[in-house]
């Protein structure tokens, strides 16, 4: 992307942009801060002034941004500007209630272990160390707040019983099953799973998102089912996006192959594809050319826009920051693009937004916005 940016910004330097690449270079220049005192990527110190005299030379009318063009400069501003801002064609609208979002921090480790026996463990509140032994398993909190399954005797095969690890909104956490396989839960997430996998199968159950790197064992696949699928692997690396209030369930395989499977139908992936379920026709379909980086931007601590409308933005913000978002009006059709660090406090990340047609107002944990 940054080399896309680049070229652009060369081809604007040198005067052989066509007029819709010279409004998008301009209408980024524009809107960038450059009175702010924040630190400034070194591309643009370097660029800004060479922009700066070609606008002087001969270009006395700034272009505002098509949408057929929000990419393109989005693409450039993801590269220059801090964090993320998002290309829109108006001015920014008032944030209010901004005390109330700087005290709304960002997630982190946080989650509960529910055992087989009923007892429930606060993981944010447990010390490093052994936390259960269930039949020679032994659960512990490691040092870096990951959750291990450490097999000290082979389980009695007559021993059965799941537990079921849950991060709350604004949590995340990691855990290492009993067989070796290494999961990451993204916010508002449930992980179902036996302490004990079977000597046939490993089955999980999943509500929310989680990246999976699997052990390999060929005599028992692994399977993750959600409340519409089943994903089936052997050993692999991939990603399932399966919240209820999302309209696709999302599964993204890194490496290896897995098998994506629902009542109506199937597929297998490679690397670098997607399959996308359709929560209310039950359609599957296959995604060949998927923005890795952006999929797996959340477990790399990065929200990722890329064409995305507001309300599916506000849906990640909301599980992340454990916010309540109410609408009012009429809500902003804009897609954007680019990214912002997770590790934002809320009025840190809407001051990066900049969102426009619409107005912001925290109150507590409740958040409004109100659009034209």
């Amino acid at each position: 992307m940054e080399k896309n940016a680049r070229k652009l910004l060369d081809k604007y330097i040198s005067g052989n942009c066509t007029p819709e690449e010279m409004a998008v270079v301009e209408d980024w220049y524009q809107q960038l801060p450059f009175e702010k005192n924040v630190p400034q990527h070194s591309l643009i110190a370097a660029s800004k002034k060479e922009v700066w005299n070609r606008l002087n030379r001969g270009r006395k009318s700034l272009k505002l941004v098509t949408v057929k063009w929000v990419a393109v400069a989005a693409s450039i501003i993801l590269c220059f500007s801090v964090g993320l801002y998002f290309v829109t064609r108006h001015n920014a609208a008032p944030l209010t209630g901004k005390t109330e979002l700087k005290n709304i921090l960002p997630g982190g480790n946080k989650a509960v272990l529910t055992l087989a026996d009923g007892t429930v463990v606060n993981l944010d509140d447990a010390k490093n160390g052994q936390i259960a032994d269930q039949s020679g398993i032994v659960i512990r909190k490691a040092k870096n707040g990951q959750l291990e399954y450490i097999i000290k005797e082979i389980p009695n095969a007559t021993v059965t019983g799941s537990n079921t690890i849950a991060t709350p909104r604004g949590g995340t956490y990691q855990v290492n099953l009993p067989d070796g396989t290494k999961v990451w839960l993204n916010a508002a997430t449930t992980l179902k799973y036996p302490y004990a996998f079977a000597k046939n199968e490993r089955l999980v159950e999943l509500n929310g998102e989680a990246y999976f790197e699997v052990s390999k064992d060929r005599a028992r696949p692994f399977r993750v089912k959600t409340a519409a699928q089943t994903v089936e692997v052997l050993g692999t690396h991939f990603n399932i996006n399966a919240y209820r209030d999302e309209t696709v369930v999302k599964t993204t395989l890194l490496e290896g192959a897995v098998k994506v499977s629902t009542p109506s139908g199937s597929v297998n992936l490679h690397p670098g594809e997607q399959s996308l379920l359709n929560a209310t026709s039950a359609r599957l379909s296959l995604n060949e050319q998927v923005d890795i980086d952006k999929e797996m931007a959340w477990k790399n601590n990065v929200f990722a826009f890329d064409n995305d409308d507001l309300q599916s933005i506000m849906r990640q913000i909301s599980r992340w920051y454990d916010i309540d978002v109410v609408y009012q009006g009429k809500i902003t059709s804009e897609k954007y693009v680019g990214e912002i660090p997770r590790n934002s406090n809320l009025a840190e990340v809407f001051q990066i937004l900049e969102l426009n047609h619409v107005h912001i107002d925290a109150r507590g944990k409740v958040l409004t916005i109100t659009g034209d």
